[in-house]
């Protein structure tokens, strides 16, 4: 079968490449040295598994995309196991953002955690997404398959991410739900994806009002809001330093994630044909969520 990476958008032109890579020689040391300093804060041991949730109010958010791209981060820097489950009811794409096809679903790996003494006992149940990342969806792709509720979530996904380094959970559109709140509420850290427009900040803003509502306030504090760029004509409508500061008030981080070819396409995410700003932005990311989830109150 031919290789159809190559048929893949890459996420910044060509001539754009060979530029930076002309000048990386000349980068500032600083620049360097954050970069490096980010990457040592996603490998932080963790003696406790910690569960991310991803959400978005609304769909179109860049929620799944966002989501397959921390777990690629975790899992290519972390030397533990990382686990992506989605539980976005309205059949989510993660399992095709990250390149797998899956056999079993969060319903199925209930029997295997009543006797699973390792990591071996459950492994059957997941399907692999490369060295050290493991991926398990809300259901198996039927149209029969009974929809995800927050009892299965919570008697088989957090059991089950006690064999893992950080868990990535792709939540549905909406935190109103009982499935969204159970995640919520079992989660050390939350990234919330909404546009990079003043309606995205808008957004966030009832986003983080409804979780103070939902008592869940101490949320807050861990939420990374990560603005994403859908358009290459919308990099200038947000006032980024302004919605950021208005979050830091509250207690939330906010990231940039600007538009790239590569994510914008609904293909498989190949790491190699990111935009070399996405990787460095992914990798900050994760490594303020993975901080914010490591705090001393988290669960």
């Amino acid at each position: 079968m031919p290789d159809r990476a190559h048929d893949l958008p890459h996420g910044e032109p060509l001539l754009r490449r060979l530029g930076r890579e002309a000048a990386r020689a000349f980068r500032p040391a600083h620049d360097l040295a954050n970069l490096a300093e980010s990457a040592a804060d996603v490998q932080r041991p963790i003696t406790t598994g910690r569960r991310i949730a991803v959400v978005g109010m609304r769909g179109g958010s860049g929620k799944s995309t966002l989501s397959a791209l921390l777990a690629l981060v975790f899992a290519n820097h972390r030397h533990d196991r990382v686990l992506a489950v989605d539980v976005d009811p309205d059949w989510g794409s993660l399992p095709l953002r990250l390149g797998v096809r899956h056999r079993h679903a969060l319903a199925d790996v209930q029997a295997a955690l009543a006797g699973a003494g390792s990591f071996e006992d459950v492994e059957p149940y997941l399907t692999s997404a490369g060295d050290r990342l493991w991926v398990l969806p809300a259901n198996r792709g039927h149209m029969g398959d009974s929809p995800l509720t927050a009892e299965i979530y919570e008697h088989n996904a957090v059991p089950l991410t006690r064999f893992f380094g950080v868990t990535i959970i792709d939540c549905g559109s909406g935190m109103r739900g009982e499935l969204q709140q159970a995640v919520l509420a079992g989660a050390h850290a939350v990234v919330l994806a909404t546009p990079a427009t003043p309606d995205g900040a808008r957004t966030a803003g009832r986003a983080l009002d409804l979780v103070a509502a939902s008592g869940l306030g101490h949320l807050i504090a861990r939420t990374v809001v990560v603005f994403t760029v859908k358009s290459p004509h919308t990099r200038k409508t947000l006032d980024l330093d302004g919605a950021a500061a208005i979050l830091a008030d509250v207690g939330a981080g906010a990231v940039r994630l600007d538009y790239d070819r590569h994510l914008a396409s609904t293909s498989t995410l190949d790491p190699r044909r990111l935009a070399h700003s996405t990787r460095t932005t992914a990798i900050r990311i994760a490594a303020e969520t993975l901080q914010r989830a490591l705090h001393p109150t988290s669960l």
